[in-house]
């Protein structure tokens, strides 16, 4: 009997460390929320030669628009995540809300801007201060984007 209670024991403290260890982990949903700034926009070629560069380098604005011409995100210049899952994007002269989740194993951004169309971004990196998103172009620019962020 002694030794039941030693192992329903060690099993209710296992499951109190495994609960305490889940509440306090990175939840990406809730990092994530907040207004976030572009700071940079790279890109890596897919198709290289000996005289390109392995990695990645600054874009000026027309290779962002012709490798983001089809993405809903390439004109915005601020993000602002909300608890709800709406996604405002910002630049100049406009502003669009969208909705965004967070899929897979926390690694995956979704964006959806109406029932049919959503975009999906690798999740590189996300912390308090910084987001990366990479996504993979179209097939006439034929490479990996990365954008950089910073939160205000």
């Amino acid at each position: 009997m002694k030794i039941w209670m030693r192992y329903i024991g060690f099993f209710g403290a296992g499951i109190a460390l495994f609960i305490l260890l889940l509440s306090n982990s990175n939840n990406p949903e809730k990092t994530i929320q907040g207004q976030w700034k572009e700071s940079v926009w790279e890109y890596e070629k897919v198709d290289k030669n000996d005289t390109t560069k392995s990695d990645f380098n600054s874009v000026s604005h027309f290779v962002k628009d012709v490798v983001g011409e089809n993405l809903i995100i390439h004109k915005a210049e601020s993000w602002i995540f909300k608890p709800d899952g709406t996604l405002i994007l910002k630049g100049k002269n406009h502003s669009k809300e969208v909705n965004w989740s967070i899929k897979g194993r926390g690694n995956i951004l979704e964006i959806k801007y109406d029932k049919s169309n959503c975009e999906h971004y690798n999740l590189t990196e996300l912390s308090e201060n910084k987001l990366v998103l990479n996504f993979d172009s179209d097939t006439h620019t034929r490479g990996i984007a990365r954008l950089t962020f910073e939160k205000l």
